[in-house]
C-alpha cells in the first residue's frame, strides 16, 4: 500500500503516516517498491521487508522433527531434521542443538532471529507455553516453551499443529491479504483442524476450538472403532490415513494410499468402500463445521491421490449435499497438497505474529 492509502486505512494524517514510514524505513522493516500509477500524483508502494528478521519454526508433528529458518514472508531459508524425543529434557536438548546448527554461518542478508515457534500435537495453554495434553507424546501439563527458551536465548511459543497451519495461511498464504474467514483441515495420520474468523485464530477456552477429529460419526457403538482419545466412532477412526490404511490391511488390500487409490480406480469393491466411507464421513463433518462457523473457504490439505480420485469427488459431493443453502455466495472448498515443511513454516508464523504484533494470536 502507499503512504496515503495507509493513512486512510489507519485514520491518521498523511504527515503522521509519513513520520511513521520514515521510522520504519530507517529500521529496515519496510522498503519502497514500484510506483503506483493512478489519477493525479503517482504514489510509491510500501512492502514489509522480508529480510528484516528471520524466524525459526519447529514441527514436532512427525519424526524426524523438522526445523526451518524463514524470512518474514514464510520463505524457507534453511532446514534441518533431528530425531524426535518423547522425553521433555531430551526433546529440548535436541531442539536446542538444531536451533544452534541452523544459525551457523548465516549470510549477512539474513535478518536476526526474533523468535521460535513450535507446532505441537495436542492441546496447548492460552499463554502458548504449556502442552496441556498430547496423546502422541504422553505429555500432560508439560512446559515446553520455557526450557527451550532457556537453552536457546530466544522467546518460544508453542501451538497446536493444526492451528499453526491456519495461522501460517493467515500470515503467509497466497490470499493472506484478503482472506479473513476460513477453516483449514489437514488429513494425515490424524485429522487436524484450525479456524480463522474475522482475521483471528480461534483458540477457545481450553485450546480445542473447532476440533473435528474426535467428533463421533458412528453412533452405533457395536460398529464403532475405538479412538486414541478414549471414545469410539470418532471421525479420525474412519477418515484418517491411518484408519483407511488399517481397513485396507484387514481387507487384504495395499496399505499405501497411492496403491489403494489405484486399486479403487480399477473398480475393486473393497477399496471403493474404504475410500467412499472415509470421504463421506469427512464430508459430513466438514458440512457440520460449515454450518457452525460459516467460513468463506474450507481448505483441505491431503495427499494428491485422494484429491484427484474417488475420495475427492465423494468429499465434495457430501459437503455440497449437507450444507444448508444460504442467500449469497456459498462456501468455497479447496483441496490441495501439504508440503513437507508446512507445519514447521506454520510454527514460524507463530513467532512472526509475535514479532509483528508484540503479542500472541488471541
Amino acid at each position: 500500500m502507499s503512504r496515503s492509502d495507509l493513512a486512510g486505512r489507519l485514520a491518521i494524517s498523511k504527515a503522521g503516516m509519513t513520520a511513521i514510514v520514515r521510522d520504519l524505513l530507517e529500521r529496515g522493516l519496510v522498503e519502497e517498491k514500484e510506483l503506483i500509477r493512478r489519477q493525479g500524483r503517482p504514489a510509491v508502494r510500501l512492502c514489509l521487508k522480508a529480510s528484516a528478521a528471520s524466524l525459526i519454526g519447529v514441527s514436532l508433528q512427525s519424526d524426524p522433527v523438522r526445523v526451518v529458518l524463514t524470512d518474514l514472508r514464510g520463505e524457507v531459508l534453511r532446514s534441518v531434521h533431528v530425531q524426535r524425543h518423547l522425553e521433555i529434557t531430551a526433546c529440548c536438548d535436541s531442539l536446542a542443538e538444531a536451533v544452534q546448527k541452523i544459525q551457523e554461518n548465516l549470510p549477512d542478508d539474513i535478518g536476526p532471529v526474533m523468535g521460535i515457534g513450535v507446532a505441537q500435537p495436542g492441546f496447548v495453554s492460552r499463554d502458548r507455553r504449556i502442552c496441556l495434553a498430547s496423546t502422541v507424546f504422553g505429555w500432560k501439563d508439560v512446559n515446553v516453551a520455557d526450557p527451550l527458551s532457556e537453552r536457546t536465548g530466544f522467546p518460544v511459543r508453542i501451538e497446536n499443529d493444526a492451528n499453526v497451519l491456519a495461522l501460517g495461511e493467515l500470515l503467509f498464504g497466497e490470499y493472506a491479504e484478503e482472506r479473513t474467514h476460513f477453516s483449514l483441515v489437514c488429513l494425515a495420520d490424524g485429522v487436524g483442524s484450525g479456524h480463522v474468523l474475522g482475521g483471528r485464530l480461534q483458540h477457545g477456552a481450553h485450546g480445542g476450538a473447532g476440533e473435528i477429529a474426535h467428533s463421533p460419526l458412528v453412533l452405533d457403538t457395536a460398529d464403532a472403532l475405538p479412538c486414541r482419545c478414549g471414545n469410539r466412532g470418532c471421525l479420525e477412526t474412519i477418515s484418517s490415513l491411518k484408519a483407511m490404511q488399517g481397513a485396507a490391511r484387514l481387507a487384504g488390500l495395499p496399505e499405501d494410499i497411492h496403491l489403494l487409490s489405484d486399486v479403487a480406480m480399477k473398480g475393486d469393491p473393497g477399496a471403493l468402500r474404504i475410500l467412499h466411507r472415509g470421504a463421506g464421513a469427512l464430508g459430513l463433518a466438514l458440512a457440520q463445521m460449515v454450518q457452525m462457523l460459516d467460513p468463506e473457504q474450507v481448505i483441505v490439505a491431503l495427499p494428491e491421490p485422494l484429491r484427484a480420485g474417488l475420495f475427492g469427488i465423494v468429499l465434495k459431493q457430501e459437503v455440497e449435499r449437507h450444507v444448508l443453502r444460504r442467500a449469497g455466495q456459498q462456501v468455497e472448498l479447496i483441496l490441495r497438497d501439504l508440503p513437507p515443511d508446512a507445519f514447521a513454516v506454520g510454527a514460524a508464523s507463530l513467532a512472526a505474529y509475535r514479532f509483528l504484533h508484540g503479542a500472541d494470536p488471541e
